[in-house]
């Protein structure tokens, strides 16, 4: 998400009906450390990120492969 998103008031609950709350927090976490990354904090995100994706491995491939995807999006900024 971007930052003109946040601006806006995106409201994740309005995706309630569409996506899970698993998924929603997955999300939500996903753009918290792209902020934190884009705040200059980019070794601090890839770390938190390679622990989401520890966490997910088993229990959930796909949002692994998301936070996995940012993990390899933020290494190019190190």
């Amino acid at each position: 998400m971007t930052q003109a998103a946040v601006d806006t008031g995106f409201d994740y609950s309005a995706l309630a009906p569409l996506i899970s709350l698993q998924e929603q927090l997955n999300l939500l976490l996903l753009d918290a450390l792209q902020e934190l990354a884009d705040a200059g904090e980019v070794d601090r995100a890839c770390r938190i990120a390679g622990k989401a994706c520890v966490i997910l491995r088993r229990t959930s491939p796909k949002d692994e492969r998301r936070f996995n995807a940012l993990l390899h999006r933020l290494v190019r900024k190190l």
